[in-house]
């Protein structure tokens, strides 16, 4: 029995050996640190992929539709800006439909050197500026102008059915 006793203690010794021989310390273990992200210890965690072509920068365009030429405004207090005015809205090119100059009493004007268009009170402008506008909005309600179809030239004359030439405003 002794010996059995004996050969069990080394035995389960032998065990308890063993199982301390798998343990790894660090040399340092007071100064353990955390790996960063990224660091794999050699191993590679990195994906390819074939065949795919990163997307480029995505392109968005702004249309404005100017229903002015560049000139000066002038609000109530008679400082003025140097800006066009723009729609709101407008059909697509080639469609019918209108142009909306004026939207819940603002205009849109676009400044010159900006990048954005501004959103401006109507009641902030000077009376005759107002008069202006609402003249231009009116005309713009029945669509944008037609252009000459292909072939045709512009011109400030018009022909009468006997093939004489009179001008469009005498």
């Amino acid at each position: 029995m002794k010996v059995s006793l004996f050969a069990f203690a080394v035995l389960l010794g032998g065990l308890v050996v063993s199982a301390n021989a798998q343990l790894t310390l660090p040399p340092n273990p007071n100064q353990v640190s955390k790996r960063k992200l990224g660091e794999s210890g050699g191993a590679s965690t990195g994906t390819a992929t074939v065949g795919v072509k990163p997307a480029g920068p995505k392109t968005i365009v702004i249309n404005y539709v100017a229903v002015s030429p560049l000139r000066q405004w002038t609000n109530t207090e008679g400082k003025q800006m140097l800006a066009r005015l723009l729609a709101f809205s407008a059909p697509k090119e080639g469609e019918d439909g209108p142009v909306e100059v004026i939207r819940e009493g603002k205009v849109r004007f676009l400044l010159t050197g900006g990048k954005e268009p501004i959103d401006y009170p109507l009641t902030n402008l000077s009376q005759t500026d107002q008069i202006e506008i609402k003249s231009i909005a009116q005309a713009a309600a029945g669509g944008p102008p037609e252009s000459p179809t292909e072939g045709e030239e512009k011109s400030d004359t018009k022909t009468t059915g006997e093939n004489q030439t009179v001008p469009k405003n005498p």
